[in-house]
């Protein structure tokens, strides 16, 4: 056998053997990264199953009817409980004052938006441990605490004189119908005496209307945290249903929800001196407004963000440019926000670039100027050389001339003395010198 065929056989035989081992390895590795996806797959799976089954346990199954406490899903409980706590409502408040304040600046007309801030006293029947912080045993009121206020339509009675026939006089003299006078937030308090101030803004007719209840001499009814509802949902009930939550409860828990029902309180309390339906019919109103509210919110970060933007370069072009600027300008930014484009500017603007290239273009027509008039002189000068070249040349023109007639002469004078004998003229006799 050749010996090149040889070394080809044993060339394909060690690709061969090569070739084997890359598609043992690639079989290996396909059957372990195949094992891994499939674990995987059953993770992702697991996944989805307790995702489902989390659904269910927060909403509830949507398949199935709600019979007991565990059925109704942890969303509809939250709801259920709450409605237990639905916050507390002091009726026959007595109005103190009420005032409009600057809440911010409408960005394009710079006019005021406008809020109201009102204070009330509370009746001492009403105990207001409830809404005292917990790190200030001083504080009357929970600072931030939202509360809905609105106009009895019943003029307000002082509880310390208050007999049978005055609250007839003033059950008589209401004549108003019950109005939500908006939503607001406690900001400080004195004794019983609450501050609180509007939660966004108001047009005109609510501030008007806020300020003519305040004057009108009739009481306020204050809901503090929540609205409360005129169909409590029994929670002990459906908790007492399932045996098993209801064991786990502890003893003060369970006495709660057995016994109290501080929504139904409220509703009764406040059905006793006011139309408690007008403050319900508000509880699904209220929830959507705040939702606009929210997105109004939100709208109004995003454009008071781009507003910031457009005025950070606005301000930097100003500072770039340089010069004066006109009032309507500067009422575009703060006096903070062109000392910050002052302090961040890199290169000189383009008024002191214009200063600048003035004052060495005056420099420069000064030198011109210099130039200029060196210039003139020199030429005067010239002017001057060139005409005493002129008159030198006239002289020595006219002295050529008279040398030339002299040497004329003397050359006639020698031809003729050569011609008739004695001395020739010389040159200095014949020049007249």
């Amino acid at each position: 056998m050749n010996v090149w065929n040889k070394v080809f056989y044993a060339l394909i035989a060690v690709l061969c053997v090569g070739f084997t081992v890359l598609a043992a390895n690639k079989y290996s590795l396909t059957k372990e990264w195949d094992a891994k996806l499939e674990a995987q797959n059953a993770k992702i799976a697991q996944l989805q199953d307790e995702i489902a089954a989390l659904k269910i346990e927060i909403d509830g199954d949507p398949m199935k009817k709600a019979e007991t406490w565990v059925d109704l899903g942890v969303r509809a409980q939250l709801d259920r409980v709450r409605g237990l706590l639905r916050g507390d409502a002091f009726v026959n408040c007595l109005p103190i004052e009420a005032t409009t304040f600057e809440v911010d600046k409408d960005p394009i007309s710079q006019e005021s938006v406008l809020g109201a801030k009102i204070s009330f006293a509370v009746p001492a029947s009403y105990s207001l441990a409830a809404f005292a912080d917990a790190d200030d045993s001083t504080a009357t009121f929970r600072k931030g605490a939202v509360a809905y206020v609105f106009d009895s339509g019943l003029t307000y009675v002082d509880e310390a004189a208050k007999t049978a026939e005055a609250d007839a006089e003033a059950t008589e003299a209401a004549a108003a119908e019950p109005r939500f006078l908006g939503a607001f937030k406690f900001v400080g308090a004195a004794d019983a005496q609450a501050v609180l101030e509007s939660v966004g803004n108001l047009t005109a007719d609510e501030l008007a209307a806020i300020q003519e209840s305040q004057k009108s001499g009739r009481s306020w009814v204050v809901c503090v945290d929540r609205l409360p509802t005129d169909a409590p949902t029994n929670v002990a009930e459906l908790i007492a249903a399932d045996a098993e939550t209801f064991a786990s409860l502890d003893e003060t828990t369970k006495t709660f929800f057995e016994t109290a029902n501080p929504s139904a309180q409220v509703f009764e309390n406040l059905a006793t001196v006011a139309d408690a339906t007008t403050a319900v019919d508000y509880q699904g109103l209220l929830a959507r407004q705040f939702e606009v509210r929210d997105a109004q919110t939100l709208l109004k970060a995003r454009r008071s963000l781009a507003l910031n933007d457009l005025t950070y370069v606005l301000v930097d072009q100003l500072v770039l440019i340089g010069g004066e600027v006109d009032e309507a300008t500067q009422a575009l930014y703060s006096a903070e926000d062109f000392d910050a484009a002052v302090a961040r500017k890199l290169v000189p603007s383009y008024e002191e670039q214009q200063t600048t290239l003035a004052a060495e273009l005056e420099k420069m027509e000064s030198y011109r100027d210099l130039a200029k008039s060196k210039l003139e002189e020199a030429q005067a000068r010239v002017a001057e050389c060139q005409a005493a070249i002129d008159a030198t040349l006239a002289e020595n023109a006219r002295l050529a001339t008279e040398i030339a007639q002299a040497q004329i002469a003397l050359a006639k004078n020698a031809e003729q003395k050569s011609r008739d004998g004695g001395e020739p003229t010389t040159a200095f006799a014949l020049s007249g010198i």
